[in-house]
């Protein structure tokens, strides 16, 4: 093989490596309904934690609904109208 092969064939094994450790840190994954001024949003979000994913797909939902900066304070203290996590 030449210097080349053997080059791209490093860089493609790295890379593997550098996704295939990423996706370990990405355990937990949360979806998360919102109601807020009668409508209704889901979202899901994928962390390392199910408290990190539930906080950051609640985070998403409630930015979908609000309009204000009171308002975004307000709808993620809002219990969900459902939520599913797993590990």
């Amino acid at each position: 093989m030449s210097r080349v092969h053997w080059s791209l064939l490093i860089l493609i094994t790295l890379v593997a490596a550098i996704v295939y450790l990423a996706m370990g840190q990405f355990e937990a994954r949360c979806r998360v309904c919102m109601k807020f001024r009668g409508e209704i949003v889901c979202e899901t979000a994928r962390a390392h934690d199910t408290a990190t994913a539930q906080m950051q797909a609640t985070q998403s939902a409630c930015s979908q609904l609000t309009r204000d900066v009171t308002e975004s304070f307000a709808c993620p203290t809002l219990r969900p109208v459902s939520l599913e996590c797993t590990e």
